[in-house]
């Protein structure tokens, strides 16, 4: 008894395939010139039956996992996971009557991993100390005893460059509680 993304298949045989491309370049006289050995994905085949009151079912569902190239797991005598099932043969015997022969071909794939993670970062807001965002632009809500150099240790942030953007136009001794105060 085998399975193949849960569904299940009496198997008779499984087989695999591994091979290799070589490339070849002819030369005038003589073999041709081999070059390079290029990796073939490995192929298995599996040939059973589906027998169950649901064959047409289970059946169906395995033609929409192939159509729709949905990443499957194989565990029968071989065990292959990471594959797509890239052909199915059906066959109809009178001797079964609750199923249906099948043979199953499958491929082997690899899943790129991305080594970019999307990092995300959110200010620091210990205390009761508002944070406002507009698009990239983000804005401190100035409450009383905040000064350019507090707001720079919080988010970790060079003191000049806040003083500089045009978004403060206030003197360091002189901020207005309730406004904002750009600090990246």
């Amino acid at each position: 008894m085998a399975k193949l993304d849960g569904i299940y298949i009496v198997n008779e045989t499984d087989s695999a395939t591994y091979s290799v491309n070589v490339t070849e370049y002819p030369v005038e006289e003589g073999m041709p010139i081999s070059d390079a050995v290029i990796r073939v994905p490995e192929t298995f085949s599996i040939s059973g039956f589906i027998i169950s009151n649901n064959a047409e079912g289970d059946l169906n569902n395995l033609k929409s996992k192939m159509g729709k190239g949905t990443i499957c797991k194989y565990v029968g005598r071989m065990i292959a996971s990471d594959v797509l099932i890239t052909d199915i043969s059906v066959s109809y015997a009178k001797e079964v009557r609750n199923g249906l022969g099948i043979t199953v071909s499958l491929k082997k794939i690899r899943v790129p991993k991305s080594p970019w993670i999307k990092k995300v970062t959110q200010p620091s807001n210990s205390g009761n100390k508002p944070v406002i965002s507009t698009s990239s632009k983000l804005f401190h809500l100035v409450r009383a005893g905040d000064t350019y150099w507090g707001v720079s240790q919080k988010y970790g942030k060079n003191l000049n460059t806040i003083m500089n953007y045009p978004e403060n136009p206030w003197p360091a001794r002189v901020i207005p509680i309730g406004v904002k105060i750009r600090y990246q």
